[in-house]
């Protein structure tokens, strides 16, 4: 594999928009903050209790109506951008949602995806 030092940014930029693009989830970039803060704060709050679950296990369950290749792409990407942004943090912002209303509100973010 290439380092990344070795890559300019557009190479990256290509990289990332491949694998790890949220693409369209909503106009207004806080749609976007909240989906990975909401989901983080449902991994986090099921981790606490001793569960052994990702943020990729908390969207396969909250999409599991969604096609097999937006559930083998874009969740499990957006499961890894979770994951990263959970690293080191203990509390997550919840935006004013109940912690039994997250998982709907992730939903109807998610329901807005359009991958191009």
């Amino acid at each position: 594999m290439t380092s990344l030092q070795n890559l300019n940014f557009e190479k990256v930029n290509a990289i990332y928009q491949k694998y790890f693009s949220l693409s369209y989830l909503g106009k207004d970039i806080t749609d976007k903050f909240a989906c990975i803060a909401l989901t983080c704060n449902i991994t986090s709050a099921l981790r606490k209790k001793g569960k052994k679950v990702t943020c990729y296990d908390i969207l396969l369950q909250i999409g599991k109506d969604y096609p097999d290749l937006t559930k083998n792409t874009f969740l499990k990407s957006l499961g890894a951008i979770c994951e990263d942004f959970m690293y080191g943090c203990d509390t997550f912002p919840d935006f004013g949602i109940p912690s039994k209303e997250m998982p709907k509100t992730v939903k109807k973010i998610l329901d807005n995806y359009c991958p191009f």
